[in-house]
């Protein structure tokens, strides 16, 4: 018995010292912890309830957003929360990921110092946008060649066109306030820092505009993982998968808890961009767990639009390519 007491002790003590690396399976089986990426803002906030709750088996870093795809590509990140074009162009370029999900379906607002304005009231107006080649630029792009509107980057009103100014959202809300641009379009809850910052108002609404163009929505976020992870861990990949869905709303319930869960797990020597949260700003980050089978259909739709979109001064589509279906994860 002592000799069997001794084993049991022994087994306890080697998962506790192992739990920064490994985290011990029902079955008596070490596995190793899931590391966890997400870029700062509403795609941080989609995973804020799973952070706040400690989610076994699994660590959780939130990055500033140009970071994200690094540690996709370079296999830092087991899962990982990021623009769904980033996602196409590093699946398209052979690295080893699946598309699990769709997170968050558009938060992006113009602001101004009008309100409902239309695309044709940008014409010789000055627009910051951020994300140049991601997600905003790219719904900014298909909604204006739509709209036969044409875009130009210039630091200057050019007559019958937009002028396009790229940024982060740092830079472009002073230049807003200073009327330096007409207009800057950003996502929430960046949106919500500009209005507090320079009393504009929103100006347009991209969802509505996606809406009013194509019907239905656009896929912005989602929720990727490596390949091999999917292979070998199926069953852990179906249970996160499964707790992500039922954190529905969560955020919108607790926007506080929301927000300290993302500035408690960003990355070492950074600090999270999001200043306050409410129920308002969160039900604007559009966010839901929406399965990468049920969301195959809108983001193939998507996907044909980019690669349709020549970019700006480089030629050719914005996207090689559509996704094949091995992109789109089999739950």
């Amino acid at each position: 018995m002592k000799k069997l007491i001794s084993v049991m002790l022994a087994t306890a003590t080697s998962c506790a010292l192992a739990l920064p690396l490994t985290a011990c399976g029902g079955d008596g089986e070490d596995k190793a912890i899931i590391h966890v990426y997400m870029p700062d803002g509403a795609p941080a906030i989609s995973l804020a309830a799973l952070m706040d709750g400690g989610y076994d088996g699994c660590d959780f870093t939130v990055v500033p957003s140009e970071e994200i795809a690094g540690v996709v590509s370079n296999r830092t990140a087991d899962m990982a929360i990021m623009p769904i074009d980033a996602a196409a162009k590093l699946y398209n370029s052979g690295v080893d990921i699946v598309m699990l999900s769709v997170n968050t379906h558009g938060n992006l607002y113009m602001v101004g110092n009008r309100e409902g304005i239309d695309l044709s009231d940008l014409q010789g107006k000055k627009l910051g946008v951020i994300g140049q080649g991601s997600v905003p630029d790219n719904v900014l792009r298909i909604l204006l060649k739509d709209a036969n509107v044409e875009g130009e980057i210039s630091e200057n009103e050019i007559a019958g066109k937009v002028a396009l100014t790229y940024n982060a959202a740092t830079a472009l809300i002073p230049m807003l306030k200073q009327g330096t641009l007409d207009y800057i379009l950003l996502g929430e809850p960046a949106v919500t820092n500009a209005i507090n910052a320079t009393g504009g108002k929103i100006a347009m609404d991209m969802q509505a505009q996606w809406q009013e163009a194509f019907g239905g929505r656009y896929p912005q976020a989602c929720l990727v993982a490596k390949g091999g992870l999917v292979k070998d861990r199926k069953a852990d990949v179906d249970k996160f998968l499964n707790a992500v869905k039922k954190a529905d709303g969560w955020a919108e319930a607790n926007p506080d808890k929301a927000l300290k869960a993302v500035g408690d797990n960003m990355k070492k020597g950074n600090q999270t961009t999001l200043k306050a949260l409410n129920e308002s700003i969160v039900k604007r980050c559009n966010i839901s767990a929406v399965s990468a089978s049920d969301s195959k259909t809108e983001c193939n739709a998507y996907f044909e639009k980019l690669h349709d979109l020549t970019a700006y001064g480089i030629g050719g589509p914005v996207l090689n390519k559509v996704p094949d279906d091995k992109f789109y994860y089999k739950a």
